[in-house]
């Protein structure tokens, strides 16, 4: 072997483990991207009640009285409505408004009186 041919041995093995380090940096591990969750919108439906229990309310619309809406109630929204139907309950006719997520039937608050108990 000739001295031009160890020097460029030796330069290609020092240019491959600079490679190899200048690699091994770039993985280093980062923190995981954390992504928030999406907001609710939250929508309002008017109208009256047709028919409450605990587990949901049927609502006919004040516009227009073909439009009837039933909604399921979310796990906070079950709990006062235990508390309401103990103290009366909602009735057929009784004027209320629906807070709702869009794009689902989930009742996150109910606003309005319920009717006296008799």
């Amino acid at each position: 072997m000739t001295r031009s041919s160890i020097r460029a041995a030796l330069l290609t093995l020092v240019c491959c483990g600079i490679g190899l380090f200048a690699w091994a940096g770039q993985m280093e591990t980062r923190k995981p991207v954390q992504l928030k969750p999406p907001k609710i919108k939250v929508e309002k439906f008017k109208g009256e009640v047709l028919h409450a229990n605990a587990v949901q309310i049927t609502v006919r619309s004040r516009a227009d009285i073909y439009v009837v809406r039933t909604f399921s109630l979310s796990p906070k929204m079950r709990d006062e409505m235990q508390k309401i139907i103990a103290r009366g309950g909602y009735r057929y006719g009784d004027k209320v408004e629906v807070h709702y997520e869009a794009g689902r039937n989930l009742a996150i608050k109910i606003k309005g009186k319920p009717s006296r108990s008799r």
